[in-house]
This record gives C-alpha cells, sequence and structure tokens, in this order.
C-alpha cells in the first residue's frame, strides 16, 4: 500500500456519488463522445467578451452566451431579473453575514408560452448585475436544470441529491471555474440612504472542493488537462484542483466510472431494447 501517494479529494461516499453522477450523465446525454464537443468556460473574455449592453440587457446576453455553451442555444427561456436580494445579519456597524441557506440566487420553472407549449422561465436577483461572475454561476446552475429536463430517468440519489446533481452538471457544461469561484463571497453592499456593509456568505449546494472534484473529473473526461483552470482559480481552489488531478492522473478514471452500479443509486436499470 502506498501512504504516501495522492489521496483521494473527498470522502469516499461523496466521491462515488460524484463517479455515479457523471455515469449517469454519460448514459443520458451521448456518452463521452459528446461530454468532449464542450469547452471550458473561462473569465478572461473569449466567451464572455466587453459588452455595451448594461443592466437587464447584459444578463440577457449572458445568458444566451451561456446557452450557447451548454449546447442549447435555441431552446426557448425567458429571463425575469428580479429586485429582490438575500437578508443579511449585522456583527458590527460595518459587517454583515448573509444566511448560508445553500440556495442559488435563482429560480427555474417551466412556463406556458401561450401556444399550447412551454418554455423556462429563469429569475435571477438584479444585484448579480454588480458581479457578472457571480450572475453567470448562477444562470449556468439554472440553465444546468433546464439541461436536465431532458430525461425523465431518476437521478443518482433521487429528489435529495436534485440540487446537487444540478450544480455538478453546470460544471459539466464547462462553468466550474465560475462555480468554484463563487461558491462562497465576500462583497461590500451599499445601504439606501448612505452607509456600507461587508457582507460573506455562500452560493450554490456543492462545497468548494466537491466542485474542484468535479472540475477535475469533468476535464479529464473531455481530454483535457484540469489545470488549465487553475490560474483562472482563486488561489485555495487551484490546490483543490491540483488534488483531485493528481489523484486521478493515478487512476483509470472511465474504468472507475462504468465500475458504478447506479442501481445502487436508485437509478432503475434500462433494459436494452426497451
Amino acid at each position: 500500500m502506498n501512504f504516501f501517494g495522492p489521496k483521494r479529494p473527498l470522502g469516499p461516499e461523496e466521491w462515488e456519488w460524484q463517479l455515479a453522477a457523471f455515469r449517469w450523465l454519460l448514459d443520458e446525454f451521448g456518452g463521452i463522445e459528446a461530454h468532449r464537443t464542450g469547452i471550458l468556460a473561462t473569465p478572461d473574455g473569449d466567451c464572455f467578451p466587453d459588452s455595451a449592453l448594461t443592466g437587464d440587457a447584459r444578463a440577457e446576453e449572458l445568458l444566451g452566451q451561456i446557452m450557447g455553451i451548454a449546447g442549447i442555444g435555441d431552446w426557448p427561456v425567458q429571463l425575469v431579473m428580479d429586485d429582490g436580494e438575500p437578508s443579511f445579519r449585522p456583527v458590527s456597524q460595518m459587517h454583515a453575514v448573509v444566511p448560508e441557506t445553500g440556495k442559488a440566487m435563482g429560480t427555474f420553472q417551466g412556463v406556458d408560452d401561450g401556444k399550447g407549449g412551454w418554455l423556462a422561465e429563469i429569475v435571477a436577483s438584479r444585484q448579480l448585475l454588480d458581479d457578472e461572475a457571480a450572475l453567470v454561476a448562477t444562470l449556468a446552475h439554472e440553465i444546468a436544470h433546464y439541461f436536465l429536463c431532458g430525461t425523465n430517468r431518476p437521478m443518482p440519489g433521487g429528489e435529495d441529491c436534485h440540487e446537487l446533481l444540478t450544480d455538478l452538471t453546470a460544471v459539466a457544461l464547462g462553468f466550474g471555474i465560475f462555480l468554484g469561484n463563487n461558491a462562497r463571497y465576500a462583497r461590500h453592499e451599499y445601504a439606501d440612504g448612505g452607509g456600507q456593509w461587508f457582507t460573506a456568505g455562500a452560493q450554490g449546494y456543492l462545497p468548494e472542493r466537491a466542485l474542484m472534484g468535479a472540475l477535475a473529473i469533468s476535464e479529464t473526461l473531455a481530454g483535457r488537462d484540469p489545470m488549465t483552470a487553475a490560474p483562472y482559480l482563486k488561489r485555495h481552489l487551484a490546490k483543490d484542483l491540483r488534488d483531485a488531478a493528481r489523484y486521478i492522473a493515478k487512476r483509470n478514471l472511465i474504468a472507475d466510472i462504468m465500475a458504478i452500479d447506479l442501481a445502487d443509486y436508485g437509478v432503475p436499470t434500462v433494459e436494452v431494447g426497451a
């Protein structure tokens, strides 16, 4: 036994669930070849160029770019920007903490399109317009919900894991850098009538280290070096990504994924020819 080799980046149950989730995604959405047609979205302007648009129009533009990267650019959608914002709890005259609800700052639902069909309605907080990277992370999560509408097959772990799988799907669609960098945040909030608060909180569902594990898996399956994402990540996230990439490099990742029995995660076996 090699006590000094790369260690598994997550606990055994978390890691096995991630492998099961990727096995499920590959089974449902075209396999490894389809996965390799995607790209890794980066915040350097290649995927989201500078724009003269502002406000809600800029959010619409970003949503269109996200959907294009996800490969669903022609799916019907409407974006609603909402003025609501999370409450925060003062801890001093200058500092506050946003409650860690574990929820993304957006919602997704299917609505009547007025033509006998339906379309996706995505609602996002207008406060995110001041932080485009956080807005991309939120919209990518909601687009992952939309993407997952393409299957009716039960998801690994059932409904309790639905939001976790949605975060992981957003990573698989190419948005792992954005979800990772925005999983935890700290920023200044300006109150009406003057005054300033420093707020900190969490966004999304998978924790940072799990997101980096998913990013390493996704990029390896895509045939790319996971560490190309490192320069765009917060320093501690780059370390987590390196740990995951080193562990995966010592494994046969595809064999590990294909060895997963999805029945162990509540996913019925699909009979050949059914």
